[in-house]
């Protein structure tokens, strides 16, 4: 009997921690307004900052932020830097500063991609995307977001009916390769002003009482006779 209630509890436990690669779940993009918009869930994993040009960083809410990214293993077909996107106008100047500056692509998409990542563990991106300029048509820009699983964002405005553009949130699981890649697809070009990734942790364990409870079913399972032919 014990050695069977041990087979049941190992392969409970193992249902419960068979974590594996999922797609990354997008949430609704929210208008860019203040500093608060910037996650500070968990730890940060890595920032990119594009065409401030800065290893100092500037730091929005008591997240640094990096022109020189610092995310492990960081590749982007992102080519063409700019600065002249404007200030979304919100009451802090270094999220000012550093959304008045991005990077975009002369094709209908470019990529982010990052690895080092822990396997199993949840992990949060957040990208923005804003350009305040009048007269040339920002106003009807839209891009998305995809990752390397089957997993598609809403479309994210450059530009609102206030002016400042948006921000969207991704959450996923490293799966084993410890590594990232966003697709950005822009209705015009793709663009990105900000980013940065946080590491969530790896979710709790299940209580000892739970898995218990699975073993004791796995264990009348084993232990239920099995009916005779009629």
């Amino acid at each position: 009997m014990s050695k069977h209630f041990l087979f049941a509890a190992i392969a409970s436990l193992a249902m419960v921690n068979s974590a594996s690669a999922s797609a990354i779940n997008w949430q609704t993009p929210h208008n860019i307004s203040g500093a608060s918009d910037v996650n500070t869930t968990g730890t940060t994993f890595g920032t990119w900052a594009p065409a401030s040009g800065f290893a100092i960083p500037t730091t929005v809410n008591g997240v640094d932020f990096y022109g020189v990214p610092d995310l492990s293993g960081f590749t982007t077909s992102f080519t063409t830097p700019a600065i002249v996107f404007g200030s979304p106008g919100t009451a802090d100047a270094n999220y000012n500063a550093l959304l008045s500056n991005g990077t975009f692509s002369f094709s209908t998409s470019a990529t982010v991609g990052w690895s080092g990542m822990t396997v199993g563990n949840t992990y949060l991106v957040e990208l923005w995307v804003s350009d305040t300029r009048t007269g040339i048509g920002v106003e009807s820009r839209t891009e998305t977001f995809s990752g390397s699983g089957s997993d598609l964002s809403s479309s994210v405005a450059f530009q609102t009916a206030a002016g400042a553009g948006q921000y969207i949130v991704g959450t996923f699981v490293a799966d084993a390769t410890g590594a990232e890649t966003i697709t950005i697809n822009g209705n015009v070009v793709p663009q990105l002003n900000l980013m940065q990734v946080r590491d969530l942790g790896a979710p709790p364990l299940p209580e000892p009482a739970t898995l218990s409870l699975f073993g004791l079913g796995a264990l009348a399972m084993l232990r239920r006779p099995l009916k005779k032919p009629a």
